[in-house]
């Protein structure tokens, strides 16, 4: 780390060693809000066993309990005790730099019986929410933007009744998240809510992990899709949200990044126990897509292996499915033998930073050319050759960019982290883990994740 009063940094050195280790990262982040959530309007109490504990999480969890929501956090377990449908109270939230829970948030206050103020970081405030702020007030909220029009900080001024609910038509969307929001809050609504899809939805796998969370909780949802399998319609009727105890699987989104360094080291393997072959989180395909690098992956049903006997080839690879994963695809196709080419990465530009500008910008940095577009990244490795002297990475204060660049640097290092703290928005126990994925030896090191 550097020295007092100075920008944290973290050096991160080269390995060459085949490594083995047993990783569980922590609770599923994208599992976590929407359960936080769902748990909040029960009638009764909502269970979350081992939910992500990290800045997201944590930040949506305190924005419920300003509404009036009882939250008791007990070791590895978070139990909410349900407002039925409604938020007692009101107030002001912070929700930091969280895209999603500052998303799903305007979509709670609507059922709150108190006007709410959201505002966030000053990266949040230049993030899009226009997009569902529009859809729930043609669903009745009344909502005033402070700021810039289209973004935080905003009120909403419940209704006597919350939400009147009804039908949307929606379009191409900046994010999958302002539809998941209205699907979360759309049993609570007086009417119930209608979703038409005008186009094939934008990252349509987070909508489909959506419909799986309301599903295992137990409040019906209908579907609609065309013969290729894109949502055309949703249906949500008007009713309780029934109590539940769920145990929260791992987060793919960060299994990702042990399973990357494993792909890097020709002669290594991972293991991650709890995300097995039936996980619906995006990220979890992007584990199997490991294999078009020509690395081994095996899904079973309560766990996912992951093994490398050679160096990765270069991909042409769409990341449609799995777009938070490419940042750290970009850092294996950094190692790979021969180009690669990942497209599908248009929602990127809108994340904790312009992420494909990021990538581009710090990967030149380790020897790579690369070549930008509006929504993909064509890479081209600098021979795999580890770097002499020691290259300062920006994170741009972006958990992802530092999980991802972190793992480059075991195989490129040495490489200096700049703000390695930014990983605790999703993953507070990561450089924790990365140290413990090898011990001093290079031979197996097995870990729990943080």
């Amino acid at each position: 780390m550097s020295g007092q009063g100075e920008t944290p940094t973290r050096l991160i050195r080269s390995r060459t060693e085949p490594f083995e280790a047993v990783v569980r990262p922590p609770g599923s982040k994208s599992l976590t809000n929407r359960l936080l959530l769902l748990a909040a309007l029960t009638r009764g109490e909502g269970v979350l066993r081992h939910p992500l504990r990290a800045d997201d999480t944590d930040r949506l969890a305190e924005a419920i309990e300003t509404l009036g929501a009882i939250v008791r956090r007990e070791g590895e377990v978070i139990r909410i005790d349900g407002g039925e449908g409604r938020f007692p109270g009101g107030g002001e939230v912070d929700l930091g730099a969280g895209g999603t829970p500052t998303r799903f948030m305007i979509a709670a206050a609507t059922l709150a019986r108190l006007p709410v103020r959201i505002d966030g970081s000053p990266r949040m405030r230049e993030r899009p929410v226009g997009e569902g702020v529009a859809m729930l007030r043609d669903l009745g909220a009344s909502i005033e933007e402070l700021g810039r029009p289209g973004c935080i900080p905003v009120r909403v001024e419940p209704g006597s009744d919350g939400l009147r609910g009804g039908g949307l038509r929606v379009g191409r969307t900046a994010s999958s998240q302002f539809v998941s929001a209205v699907m979360l809050v759309g049993s609570s609504t007086r009417d119930g809510v209608v979703i038409e899809f005008e186009d094939v939805p934008t990252s349509q796998a987070y909508l489909d992990l959506t419909i799986g969370v309301l599903e295992q909780v137990g409040i019906p949802v209908r579907v609609g899709r065309d013969d290729a399998g894109n949502l055309q319609r949703i249906e949500i009727e008007p009713g309780s949200v029934p109590s539940f105890d769920l145990e929260v699987e791992p987060d793919a989104s960060s299994a990702i990044y042990p399973a990357i360094l494993a792909a890097s080291r020709p002669g290594s393997r991972v293991e991650i126990p709890g995300l097995g072959s039936g996980s619906l989180q995006p990220d979890a395909a992007a584990i199997g897509a490991l294999e078009s690098f020509g690395v081994g992956v095996e899904s079973r049903i309560d766990r996912t292996i992951v093994t490398s006997s050679a160096r990765p080839r270069g991909v042409e690879l769409d990341c449609t499915a799995f777009p938070d994963a490419a940042v750290g695809l970009a850092a294996l196709a950094a190692v790979a033998e021969g180009p690669s080419l990942l497209t599908g990465l248009h929602t990127l530009r809108v994340k904790e930073c312009d992420r494909v500008a990021a990538l581009a910008c710090e990967l030149r940095k380790v020897g790579c050319e690369v070549i930008e577009s509006s929504d993909a990244l064509e890479i081209r490795p600098g021979g795999g050759v580890r770097i002499a002297d020691e290259v300062s990475i920006g994170t741009w204060d972006d958990h992802r960019m530092a999980m991802a660049f972190g793992i480059l640097g075991r195989t490129l290092g040495p490489l200096r982290i700049e703000d390695p703290d930014c990983v605790a928005k999703s993953h507070p126990g990561f450089w924790r883990e990365l140290d413990g994925l090898e011990d001093a030896s290079g031979g197996p090191g097995p870990l729990g994740g943080g």
